[in-house]
């Protein structure tokens, strides 16, 4: 059975906050992969319904959720379904949750934070790199991993910041840019064409300084395995344009 927060009250009127860091980490996994697929349109009631606002008094349990499980995902796809771990991937980083968004909490320590997002590497080459067809067209979520975690991570630093000039972070932020920046260098190496791609999308939307280099060594690597419209979207990543 799906756990529910104690502290939402179904029968009030008030607005409801649901206190992701009360879950223990086997509710966690229960509550966004044990759950009927219902499909895009449905989604967001599935995880929503009666429910205003996703909140953690305490980001760090949520952070050290998201890094168990992506150790431990190569597991979780045996226990669940494919569709049933891609439902509740895009809950877990979309669908107005954003669990993602506590990593690039400064209360948070750093350091688990960096670990966290290190983490991420393993659901690429465990089972990412297992996978077959077009990364792109299989609806799976692995495909704008790294599309929203660069995201979420600017749209916290714009708060200061207001651009997306790596120059203009300061220290602890930039710390949290150079750790994804290796950990996409560590998927683009590994020697599978679908992990590439999605960590070539990683760059296009990271911004950081090294990226460009990255892509275009790649590139220069593997134009020529490319249809000229693929070469244009990997420089659109190098370029820093891609959608």
């Amino acid at each position: 059975m799906v756990p529910k927060d104690p502290n939402v009250d179904d029968s009030s009127d008030e607005w409801k906050e649901f206190d992701l860091s009360a879950l223990t980490y086997p509710q966690f996994l229960e509550y966004f992969f044990d759950r009927p697929v219902v499909g895009d349109e449905n989604e967001y009631d599935l995880f929503r319904a009666g429910i205003d606002s996703f909140v953690a008094s305490d980001p760090a349990t949520v952070v050290r959720h998201i890094q168990a499980m992506c150790q431990g995902l190569a597991r979780l796809v045996k226990v669940y379904s494919l569709e049933q771990i891609t439902q509740g991937l895009w809950a877990i980083f979309g669908a107005g949750i954003e669990c993602h968004r506590f990593v690039f909490d400064p209360s948070v320590d750093r350091q688990l934070r960096i670990e966290c997002i290190e983490s991420m590497y393993l659901p690429f080459i465990d089972v990412v790199a297992r996978m077959t067809g077009d990364i792109r067209e299989d609806g799976s979520y692995y495909w704008m991993w790294w599309d929203m975690i660069p995201q979420s991570f600017w749209a916290k630093a714009r708060r200061t910041t207001r651009s997306d000039n790596y120059s203009d972070l300061n220290d602890g932020q930039r710390l949290m840019a150079d750790t994804m920046s290796h950990t996409l260098s560590k998927i683009l190496a590994i020697g599978n064409r679908n992990c590439q791609l999605c960590a070539l999308h990683g760059f296009g939307h990271l911004h950081h300084p090294q990226g460009r280099e990255i892509v275009q060594r790649y590139l220069d690597e593997h134009r020529g395995e490319f249809s000229d419209e693929y070469v244009k979207w990997i420089e659109g990543c190098r370029d820093g344009r891609v959608m």
